[in-house]
């Protein structure tokens, strides 16, 4: 009878201990990384790459898995995800452009003004 009601027990405490350590884990902006929001013109270069250069005059190079970024080419786009920790180093002389993880987009304002 006994050894039935610790089964029965280790049983309802296992999900409890289970949640406590998915507490404890670390969580995204404990880290630091927080998503932000960034707008401005959404352009391609000579490289092919996608830059925007945002609201601050920060030159981004917006990236994403999950949003085809080629149909807002040429419009004015709110950008929301995470800006690279570090710069990139570009070889050749300009401004430093810092890579952009893109989760999401919305169109802002249309067509950019040129």
């Amino acid at each position: 009878m006994k050894l039935s009601i610790l089964l029965c027990m280790i049983f309802l405490l296992s999900p409890l201990s289970v949640r406590a350590q998915e507490s404890s884990q670390p969580k995204d902006n404990e880290l630091g990384h927080q998503d932000e929001a960034i707008t401005g013109c959404l352009t391609k270069n000579a490289h092919k790459e996608y830059e925007l250069v945002d609201e601050k005059g920060r030159d981004n190079l917006p990236y994403s898995t999950i949003v085809d970024l080629n149909k807002y080419v040429g419009h004015t786009v709110t950008l929301v995800g995470r800006r690279a920790s570090t710069p990139s180093a570009e070889t050749n002389a300009g401004p430093v452009k810092t890579h952009f993880m893109v989760r999401n987009v919305t169109a802002a304002a249309g067509e950019c003004k040129k």
